[in-house]
Protein backbone atom coordinates (compact mmCIF):
# COMPACT_ATOMS: atom_id res chain seq x y z
CA UNK A 1 0.00 0.00 0.00
CA UNK A 2 1.81 3.52 -1.00
CA UNK A 3 0.20 6.77 -0.22
CA UNK A 4 0.75 10.27 -2.53
CA UNK A 5 -0.15 13.33 -1.55
CA UNK A 6 0.00 16.61 -2.56
CA UNK A 7 -0.94 20.45 -1.59
CA UNK A 8 -1.38 23.97 -1.66
CA UNK A 9 -1.95 26.72 0.31
CA UNK A 10 -2.62 30.77 -0.85
CA UNK A 11 -2.77 33.56 1.60
CA UNK A 12 -6.02 34.73 -0.63
CA UNK A 13 -6.93 38.35 -1.98
CA UNK A 14 -7.53 40.60 1.35
CA UNK A 15 -5.25 39.33 4.06
CA UNK A 16 -1.86 40.19 4.76
CA UNK A 17 -0.69 37.29 6.13
CA UNK A 18 -1.22 33.54 5.56
CA UNK A 19 -2.23 31.63 9.16
CA UNK A 20 -3.15 28.25 7.28
CA UNK A 21 -0.39 25.67 7.43
CA UNK A 22 -0.63 22.34 6.17
CA UNK A 23 1.36 18.92 6.34
CA UNK A 24 2.04 15.86 4.26
CA UNK A 25 4.00 13.04 5.34
CA UNK A 26 4.74 9.61 3.72
CA UNK A 27 7.06 6.42 5.49
CA UNK A 28 7.14 3.02 4.69
CA UNK A 29 7.76 0.61 8.77
CA UNK A 30 7.82 -2.59 9.40
CA UNK A 31 4.14 -3.00 9.54
CA UNK A 32 3.35 -1.01 7.10
CA UNK A 33 3.39 2.27 4.46
CA UNK A 34 2.22 5.02 6.62
CA UNK A 35 0.62 8.89 6.06
CA UNK A 36 0.16 11.62 8.14
CA UNK A 37 -1.63 14.74 6.35
CA UNK A 38 -3.06 17.57 8.36
CA UNK A 39 -4.84 20.87 7.93
CA UNK A 40 -4.55 23.87 10.49
CA UNK A 41 -6.09 27.74 10.04
CA UNK A 42 -4.51 29.52 12.87
CA UNK A 43 -6.40 32.44 14.36
CA UNK A 44 -5.48 35.49 17.02
CA UNK A 45 -4.18 38.40 15.16
CA UNK A 46 -1.99 38.08 12.34
CA UNK A 47 1.12 36.58 13.62
CA UNK A 48 -0.31 34.89 16.06
CA UNK A 49 -2.71 32.86 13.83
CA UNK A 50 0.48 31.91 12.03
CA UNK A 51 2.70 30.85 15.37
CA UNK A 52 -0.24 28.64 16.00
CA UNK A 53 -1.03 26.73 13.34
CA UNK A 54 2.98 26.51 12.52
CA UNK A 55 3.55 24.59 16.09
CA UNK A 56 0.97 22.79 15.82
CA UNK A 57 2.17 21.22 12.11
CA UNK A 58 5.21 21.18 13.46
CA UNK A 59 4.60 19.24 16.35
CA UNK A 60 2.48 16.57 14.52
CA UNK A 61 6.09 16.47 11.77
CA UNK A 62 8.37 15.61 14.78
CA UNK A 63 5.64 13.08 16.42
CA UNK A 64 5.46 11.58 12.98
CA UNK A 65 9.17 11.37 12.85
CA UNK A 66 10.22 10.81 16.13
CA UNK A 67 7.43 8.93 18.27
CA UNK A 68 5.49 7.62 15.70
CA UNK A 69 7.87 4.59 14.63
CA UNK A 70 8.07 2.94 18.50
CA UNK A 71 4.19 3.40 18.80
CA UNK A 72 3.66 1.45 15.95
CA UNK A 73 5.69 -1.57 16.94
CA UNK A 74 3.18 -1.17 20.24
CA UNK A 75 0.32 -1.21 18.13
CA UNK A 76 1.44 -4.37 16.66
CA UNK A 77 0.41 -5.43 20.56
CA UNK A 78 -2.10 -3.68 21.35
CA UNK A 79 -4.84 -5.57 22.53
CA UNK A 80 -7.66 -2.78 21.50
CA UNK A 81 -6.44 -2.81 18.01
CA UNK A 82 -6.19 -0.20 15.49
CA UNK A 83 -9.20 2.61 16.91
CA UNK A 84 -7.94 2.48 20.81
CA UNK A 85 -4.28 2.65 19.95
CA UNK A 86 -4.71 5.52 17.43
CA UNK A 87 -7.30 7.47 19.84
CA UNK A 88 -4.68 7.24 23.09
CA UNK A 89 -2.06 8.64 20.73
CA UNK A 90 -3.73 11.45 19.53
CA UNK A 91 -5.35 12.01 22.55
CA UNK A 92 -2.02 12.64 24.36
CA UNK A 93 -0.81 14.59 21.23
CA UNK A 94 -3.84 16.85 21.10
CA UNK A 95 -3.83 17.74 24.77
CA UNK A 96 0.50 18.63 24.76
CA UNK A 97 -0.30 20.63 21.24
CA UNK A 98 -3.08 22.67 23.36
CA UNK A 99 -0.96 23.01 26.54
CA UNK A 100 1.69 24.56 24.68
CA UNK A 101 -0.56 26.94 23.02
CA UNK A 102 -1.44 28.25 26.17
CA UNK A 103 1.84 28.38 27.89
CA UNK A 104 3.23 30.36 24.66
CA UNK A 105 0.23 32.56 24.92
CA UNK A 106 0.23 33.32 28.26
CA UNK A 107 4.29 33.63 28.35
CA UNK A 108 4.22 36.77 25.15
CA UNK A 109 0.67 37.89 26.22
CA UNK A 110 -0.91 36.29 22.97
CA UNK A 111 -4.26 35.48 22.55
CA UNK A 112 -3.77 32.86 19.68
CA UNK A 113 -5.30 29.35 18.66
CA UNK A 114 -5.96 27.36 15.78
CA UNK A 115 -7.90 24.40 14.64
CA UNK A 116 -6.98 21.59 13.59
CA UNK A 117 -8.02 18.24 11.42
CA UNK A 118 -5.39 15.37 10.82
CA UNK A 119 -5.56 11.71 9.42
CA UNK A 120 -3.34 9.00 9.91
CA UNK A 121 -3.87 6.08 7.68
CA UNK A 122 -2.08 2.92 7.68
CA UNK A 123 -3.17 -0.77 6.84
CA UNK A 124 -6.28 0.15 4.95
CA UNK A 125 -7.53 2.06 8.13
CA UNK A 126 -7.68 5.88 8.40
CA UNK A 127 -8.12 7.84 11.75
CA UNK A 128 -9.03 11.23 11.99
CA UNK A 129 -8.85 13.79 14.75
CA UNK A 130 -10.43 16.92 14.42
CA UNK A 131 -11.15 20.35 16.20
CA UNK A 132 -13.03 23.56 15.00
CA UNK A 133 -13.71 24.03 11.44
CA UNK A 134 -11.18 22.26 9.06
CA UNK A 135 -12.49 19.40 6.87
CA UNK A 136 -11.58 16.11 6.12
CA UNK A 137 -13.53 14.52 2.53
CA UNK A 138 -13.88 11.45 1.16
CA UNK A 139 -14.55 12.11 -2.58
CA UNK A 140 -15.36 9.07 -4.39
CA UNK A 141 -16.26 8.81 -8.45
CA UNK A 142 -20.52 9.23 -7.45
CA UNK A 143 -20.18 11.06 -3.81
CA UNK A 144 -18.61 13.76 -1.65
CA UNK A 145 -18.81 12.79 1.86
CA UNK A 146 -18.06 15.03 4.17
CA UNK A 147 -16.01 12.69 6.99
CA UNK A 148 -16.03 15.31 10.09
CA UNK A 149 -18.43 17.75 11.57
CA UNK A 150 -17.78 21.18 12.37
CA UNK A 151 -17.96 22.30 15.24
CA UNK A 152 -19.30 25.61 15.33
CA UNK A 153 -22.07 27.70 16.64
CA UNK A 154 -24.15 27.74 13.53
CA UNK A 155 -23.56 24.17 12.95
CA UNK A 156 -25.06 23.22 16.95
CA UNK A 157 -28.07 26.08 15.78
CA UNK A 158 -28.92 24.02 13.17
CA UNK A 159 -28.64 20.56 14.86
CA UNK A 160 -30.81 21.93 17.46
CA UNK A 161 -33.42 23.28 14.49
CA UNK A 162 -33.29 27.07 15.83
CA UNK A 163 -31.94 27.74 12.08
CA UNK A 164 -31.86 26.50 9.21
CA UNK A 165 -28.84 25.22 6.77
CA UNK A 166 -29.52 28.74 4.25
CA UNK A 167 -29.45 30.78 7.21
CA UNK A 168 -25.81 29.52 8.95
CA UNK A 169 -24.48 30.72 5.57
CA UNK A 170 -25.65 34.02 6.62
CA UNK A 171 -25.60 33.97 10.39
CA UNK A 172 -23.59 36.75 11.80
CA UNK A 173 -21.95 34.44 13.89
CA UNK A 174 -20.92 31.63 11.57
CA UNK A 175 -17.60 31.87 12.29
CA UNK A 176 -17.63 31.72 15.69
CA UNK A 177 -16.00 28.38 17.25
CA UNK A 178 -16.94 26.20 19.73
CA UNK A 179 -13.34 24.58 20.83
CA UNK A 180 -9.83 25.19 19.05
CA UNK A 181 -6.29 24.46 20.12
CA UNK A 182 -4.88 27.34 22.93
CA UNK A 183 -7.95 28.91 23.59
CA UNK A 184 -8.48 26.89 26.75
CA UNK A 185 -7.36 23.49 28.89
CA UNK A 186 -9.81 21.67 27.99
CA UNK A 187 -10.38 20.35 24.53
CA UNK A 188 -11.77 17.05 23.39
CA UNK A 189 -11.03 16.20 19.90
CA UNK A 190 -13.57 14.46 17.59
CA UNK A 191 -11.99 10.91 16.38
CA UNK A 192 -12.99 9.21 13.61
CA UNK A 193 -12.49 6.23 12.10
CA UNK A 194 -12.91 3.90 9.26
CA UNK A 195 -11.84 2.24 5.99
CA UNK A 196 -9.58 3.35 3.17
CA UNK A 197 -10.90 3.23 -0.20
CA UNK A 198 -8.86 2.84 -3.06
CA UNK A 199 -10.90 4.50 -5.71
CA UNK A 200 -10.96 7.26 -3.65
CA UNK A 201 -9.46 10.82 -3.07
CA UNK A 202 -9.20 12.29 0.75
CA UNK A 203 -9.12 16.20 0.61
CA UNK A 204 -8.95 17.86 3.91
CA UNK A 205 -9.10 22.08 3.99
CA UNK A 206 -9.33 24.70 5.71
CA UNK A 207 -12.66 26.81 5.84
CA UNK A 208 -11.83 29.25 3.46
CA UNK A 209 -11.11 26.65 0.59
CA UNK A 210 -14.26 25.27 0.83
CA UNK A 211 -16.93 28.11 1.68
CA UNK A 212 -17.84 29.23 -1.80
CA UNK A 213 -17.57 25.58 -3.22
CA UNK A 214 -20.20 23.01 -3.48
CA UNK A 215 -19.90 19.16 -2.94
CA UNK A 216 -20.17 18.18 -6.58
CA UNK A 217 -17.80 20.78 -7.43
CA UNK A 218 -15.03 19.42 -5.01
CA UNK A 219 -15.74 16.16 -6.53
CA UNK A 220 -15.56 16.91 -10.03
CA UNK A 221 -12.38 18.95 -9.79
CA UNK A 222 -10.33 17.17 -6.79
CA UNK A 223 -12.16 13.56 -7.16
CA UNK A 224 -10.94 10.39 -8.56
CA UNK A 225 -11.81 11.54 -12.43
CA UNK A 226 -10.12 14.79 -12.41
CA UNK A 227 -7.12 13.82 -10.33
CA UNK A 228 -6.28 10.47 -12.36
CA UNK A 229 -3.30 8.63 -13.34
CA UNK A 230 -1.81 11.15 -15.92
CA UNK A 231 -2.25 13.93 -12.74
CA UNK A 232 -0.54 11.78 -10.43
CA UNK A 233 2.07 11.01 -12.82
CA UNK A 234 3.03 14.64 -13.77
CA UNK A 235 3.05 14.83 -9.70
CA UNK A 236 5.84 12.72 -9.06
CA UNK A 237 7.41 14.03 -12.13
CA UNK A 238 7.32 17.79 -10.71
CA UNK A 239 9.13 15.91 -7.55
CA UNK A 240 6.58 16.60 -4.90
CA UNK A 241 5.73 14.05 -1.94
CA UNK A 242 4.96 15.86 0.43
CA UNK A 243 4.65 19.67 1.39
CA UNK A 244 6.41 22.85 -0.38
CA UNK A 245 7.71 25.99 0.98
CA UNK A 246 5.74 29.14 0.39
CA UNK A 247 8.77 30.46 -1.78
CA UNK A 248 8.58 26.91 -3.52
CA UNK A 249 4.84 28.00 -4.40
CA UNK A 250 5.93 31.47 -5.51
CA UNK A 251 8.32 30.34 -7.88
CA UNK A 252 6.51 27.50 -9.81
CA UNK A 253 3.17 29.60 -10.02
CA UNK A 254 5.46 32.26 -11.61
CA UNK A 255 7.32 29.48 -13.40
CA UNK A 256 4.52 27.45 -14.32
CA UNK A 257 3.49 24.12 -12.57
CA UNK A 258 4.36 20.74 -14.23
CA UNK A 259 1.21 20.54 -16.99
CA UNK A 260 -1.61 18.85 -15.40
CA UNK A 261 -0.25 17.88 -11.98
CA UNK A 262 -2.31 17.20 -9.14
CA UNK A 263 -1.17 20.42 -7.05
CA UNK A 264 -1.62 22.99 -10.38
CA UNK A 265 -5.00 21.27 -10.31
CA UNK A 266 -5.75 22.33 -6.31
CA UNK A 267 -4.36 25.76 -7.55
CA UNK A 268 -6.54 26.55 -9.93
CA UNK A 269 -9.86 24.87 -7.73
CA UNK A 270 -8.07 27.68 -5.28
CA UNK A 271 -8.30 30.36 -7.68
CA UNK A 272 -11.28 29.75 -8.63
CA UNK A 273 -12.49 30.31 -5.02
CA UNK A 274 -10.55 33.87 -4.80
CA UNK A 275 -12.31 34.86 -7.86
CA UNK A 276 -15.21 34.47 -6.26
CA UNK A 277 -14.59 36.90 -3.72
CA UNK A 278 -13.31 34.98 -1.11
CA UNK A 279 -11.95 36.88 1.90
CA UNK A 280 -9.71 33.86 3.56
CA UNK A 281 -6.62 32.30 3.27
CA UNK A 282 -6.92 29.23 0.61
CA UNK A 283 -5.69 25.51 1.63
CA UNK A 284 -6.25 22.23 0.64
CA UNK A 285 -4.43 18.90 0.21
CA UNK A 286 -5.36 15.69 -1.44
CA UNK A 287 -4.21 12.06 -0.32
CA UNK A 288 -4.82 8.73 -2.18
CA UNK A 289 -3.88 5.13 -1.73
CA UNK A 290 -2.07 4.55 -4.81
CA UNK A 291 -4.13 1.35 -6.89
CA UNK A 292 -2.35 -1.94 -7.31
CA UNK A 293 -0.06 -2.05 -10.36
CA UNK A 294 1.53 1.58 -9.65
CA UNK A 295 -0.95 3.95 -11.04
Amino acid sequence: MLFEGAGYSNVGRTRESNQDSYLIKVASTPVGDVALVAVADGMGGLECGELASAAVINMLSDWFDNKLPVALEAMESSVGGFENFVDGQWGGLVQDMNMALIRYGMAEHMNLGTTLTAMLAIGGRYSIVHVGDTRAYELTESATNQLTVDQTFVRREVEAGRITPEEALTHPRRNVLLQCLGSTKEVVPDLIHGNLDRDAIYLLCSDGFRHVLTDTELRRRLGPDALDANAWDAERRRGAYASCTAADLDREEREGFEPGCVTQRIAETAQLVMDRKEADNVTALVLRVQPQGGR
